[in-house]
Parts: C-alpha cells; structure tokens; sequence
C-alpha cells in the first residue's frame, strides 16, 4: 500500500542550508521547496534570444535584463528565467531582493501551472509591475500589466511592454 508524505515545509534559512544538487534549478515558494532540472536547448535559445532583444531595446536606458539569478521576495526564493530592473548595480550579486519591474518565465511541460498560476498570484503580491509568460509550443508571449490590470497576449507581430513602452520586439526575433 502507499501512503504519501505529506510536504515538509521549510523557512528561508532551511531552505539556504539544505544541501542542493547540481544541475537542478531549487525554489521556494509557500514554504515547499520546488526543484526543477536545467532548462533544454530550445528553452534556452528563446531566453537567450529575448535577452538579447531586451538588451538591444533598452541600451542607453538604466534599466538591463539579467538571466537566471534568484529572487528572493519576503522570504521565498524564485529563479524567473528573466528580470529586467531598473536604476541598480547589480554587478556581482548572487541574488536579487527586490521586485524588479518585469520577471519573465518561459513556459515548459513541468513548469506550467507554477508559471501562469503560483508565480503569477505571487509576482503580482510582491510588487512586480509586469510578468511575461512566453509559450514556446505556441510561439505566443502573455504580458501582464499588475499596476494597471492590464493582459495583452501576442501570437504575431510585436511584444510590447505596458511599463517599459521602449520594449517592442517581433516575435520573429524570439522563437526558434
């Protein structure tokens, strides 16, 4: 017979000093500890693809895109595959503790229900101005606007910011 167990749930300093494996991406969320495997190829280049976009969109700005850094929020420790913040130096850190101004997560088959359900409820809580959602199987990116309740989903064309207008970007230039 099987029993499940129930989830053990940790603070932040359990979760900081809990031994973690490499090759695995640890969150915590809610106090559970989330563990997902690195991201595939194709995860990669679209993340690499809108770095290079948001990077090519905002120089010249105080405001720069930065891959893959925790995000530490009231206790809680997310990895969005992508933050844009604004107005720091953010040379050298580990991890970042404020809300930046975008977080972005590109989608996968195991990611899926924490990306547009618990990081959405808890980026938009913590302060976050604008969550995307990219979907590579539908080659379509979701932006949500939390200061203006605004959502607007592109399939075609131009992404464009609600907080950063400066940040247009075809769609194109992003999906592989």
């Amino acid at each position: 017979m099987n029993v499940a167990k129930p989830l053990e749930r940790k603070n932040f300093a359990e979760f900081e000093a809990m031994p973690k494996e490499e090759g695995w991406n640890y969150e915590l969320i809610d106090g559970i500890v989330l563990m997902s495997p690195r991201p595939s190829s194709t995860h990669q280049i679209i993340s690499g693809n809108l770095y290079f976009e948001l990077r090519t969109a905002l120089k010249g700005k105080n405001c720069i895109p930065i891959q893959e850094i925790d995000l530490v929020l009231k206790g809680e420790n997310f990895i969005p595959d992508l933050m844009v913040i604004c107005n720091e130096d953010i040379k050298d850190i580990k991890r970042y503790e404020k809300p930046p101004l975008i977080a972005i997560e590109i989608v996968s088959l195991s990611s899926s229900s924490r990306d547009h359900i618990t990081k959405r409820r808890k980026y938009e809580q913590f302060g976050i101005h604008e969550y995307w959602i990219v979907s590579p199987e539908e080659k379509c990116i979701t932006v949500f606007d939390f200061v203006n309740q605004n959502e607007e989903m592109y399939c075609e064309g131009t992404v464009k910011s609600f907080v950063l207008p400066e940040i247009e970007i075809n769609l194109e230039n992003i999906f592989v």
